[in-house]
């Protein structure tokens, strides 16, 4: 207790402007390739590097939030790992894009950000570059908790602020680091629900494992690897890391109802190349029993988040109860009709206090079936969106195929006219005008489903579902670079202007419209 009070003191007794910054290569590895979305000062002169991860939502609504789906399909783990819906939105908001995002630290927690934590000021060498292991949860929040205060008392203008407010450090949730890990919006969405993040590539490329590269089982450098679409290093292997809630099993597709031990995520150098996929999760009990302590295992290491409290002034608060008024009591629902009104009614109405609990219990499931019922709207609008996007691309590419054949037609019935094979020629003009006949035949066909989607989105999806809806796909398009199919879909966002002021354009107008 002395020496760690002793430490403390010294700490706080040296001035951040005097303490020398540590060089690059210990707190941001990869700075001269792509340096750090944010860097925060440590005591010592170290510093902590983290990557933003933007959740594409409606930023404007309080509520809105990102529906993802996490897990895998496989039934060998299933009880633990098993698909799983999750929601997301990030407490920081970028007023240029509209979005939300959090910052999750872009390293695993080094050796050397470790010993300046707990007050160990000695210069910095190699060593210091090795991921931290032998931490209990209990440490790690220990560890956040010191870090907060240090940063608010010394460093509190360096900190992203929500609504004003400061951000504070903690561990990730399940749902924040497998979002991170698998790519966030970054990854384009085939590839977000795959095992693995680079998908058939090579896994000692990324990761250190046992037997990909790990020396003897022990901890390795942070940063050595490949990093994955976000930036982020080391999310397969090396330390295994900690996570915010317990453990709990699922059960078929949702969390089960048993709280249980800690968890850590990622696997470790431990761990078998098998044992390494994005939604891999293992539960530890928190203690020790043999010695009635914490369990720190020696590969227990952490990666903190960067979060914001959600009430962060009355503003804001009133806010947030005026949307969820606005959604539970819609007012332009009918209550004769609408199942949560009449049971307030009744509510209002009952005297018994069991019956009532009985009523509350059954309002209750009605607002999460409409809940449930309100993202698959949302979902089904950004898929319909997508695919006129696509058709919009598909009408295009087939209507270059028949220029180009009509060109082929044209200069044979050059030649034909010119030359002495006019029998050849006169073949292979009608082997292009069939062809451009069957091409027609799938513009026609593209041309139907493109019109399905512009009904589907004028006829069953609400306006401001229907706006939320083109935001949320856009910006995710954007931060995955899909730059063509951004294009394509801005193109059919206009076509759809077009047609729900003009639902009976005839096809050929149609196609002008889709082709323009």
């Amino acid at each position: 207790m002395r020496r760690w009070l002793i430490a403390c003191l010294t700490l706080l007794a040296v001035p951040l402007a005097a303490q020398e910054a540590w060089p690059p290569e210990l707190t941001d590895p990869a700075h001269e390739t792509a340096p750090a979305d944010l860097l925060l000062p440590m005591p010592c002169g170290a510093a902590m590097a983290f990557q933003r991860v933007n959740v594409p939502v409606e930023a404007n609504d309080p509520l809105a939030d990102r529906r993802v789906r996490l897990g895998q399909s496989g039934d060998q783990t299933g009880y633990s790992d098993y698909l799983l819906p999750a929601y997301l939105r990030g407490p920081f908001l970028d007023e240029a894009t509209g979005t939300t995002h959090y910052f999750i630290a872009r390293y695993e927690l080094t050796r050397g950000q470790h010993r300046a934590l707990m007050g160990d000021c000695a210069p910095p060498s190699r060593a210091d570059r090795l991921a931290q292991g032998g931490l209990g949860w209990l440490d790690a929040a220990a560890l956040a908790q010191r870090y907060n205060e240090w940063l608010l008392q010394t460093a509190a203008e360096t900190l992203p602020r929500a609504d004003g407010v400061p951000a504070f450090l903690r561990l990730p949730t399940e749902a924040e680091w497998e979002y991170a890990t698998r790519g966030g919006a970054r990854v384009d969405a085939t590839l977000f629900p795959a095992p693995l993040f680079f998908g058939t590539g090579d896994l000692r490329e990324y990761a250190l494992f046992q037997g990909g590269g790990a020396s003897r089982g022990t901890l390795g450098p942070v940063g050595l690897r490949k990093p994955n679409p976000l930036g982020l290093f080391d999310v397969y292997g090396n330390a295994e890391e900690l996570m915010l809630e317990p453990f709990r099993l699922n059960a078929v597709g949702r969390s089960g109802g048993q709280v249980g031990g800690i968890v850590t995520r990622g696997g470790s150098v431990l761990s078998t190349a098998q044992q390494l996929y994005s939604a891999q999760r293992t539960e530890y009990p928190p203690y020790d029993v043999a010695r009635g302590t914490p369990l720190r295992g020696e590969t227990f290491g952490l990666r903190l988040v960067l979060a914001a409290p959600i009430t962060t002034s009355d503003r804001r608060l009133a806010g947030i109860r005026a949307r969820w008024m606005e959604l539970a009591n819609a007012a332009h629902v009918n209550t004769d009709a609408d199942p949560v009104a009449r049971i307030t009614t009744l509510i209002e109405a009952e005297i018994d206090p069991g019956r009532r609990d009985a009523l509350d219990d059954l309002k209750l499931e009605f607002r999460r079936a409409r809940d449930r019922t309100q993202t698959a709207l949302q979902q089904s609008a950004r898929a319909t969106l997508l695919a006129g996007a696509v058709f919009v691309e598909s009408l295009d590419e087939n209507a270059d195929d028949i220029a180009n054949k009509a060109g082929n037609i044209r200069m044979l019935v050059d030649l034909q006219r010119a030359g002495d094979n006019s029998a050849v020629y006169g073949r292979q003009v009608e082997k292009h005008v069939s062809e451009i006949k069957q091409m027609r035949q799938v513009q026609s066909t593209y041309l139907l489903s493109f019109r399905a989607a512009l009904d589907t989105l004028t006829t069953d999806i609400d306006p401001d579902d229907r706006q939320a809806a083109y935001g949320v796909l856009r910006e995710e398009l954007a931060l995955s670079d899909r730059v063509n199919t951004l294009r394509t879909l801005e193109r059919f966002w206009r076509d759809l202007a077009v047609y729900e002021t003009r639902p009976d354009i005839s096809p050929a107008q149609l196609l002008e419209v889709a082709l323009d």
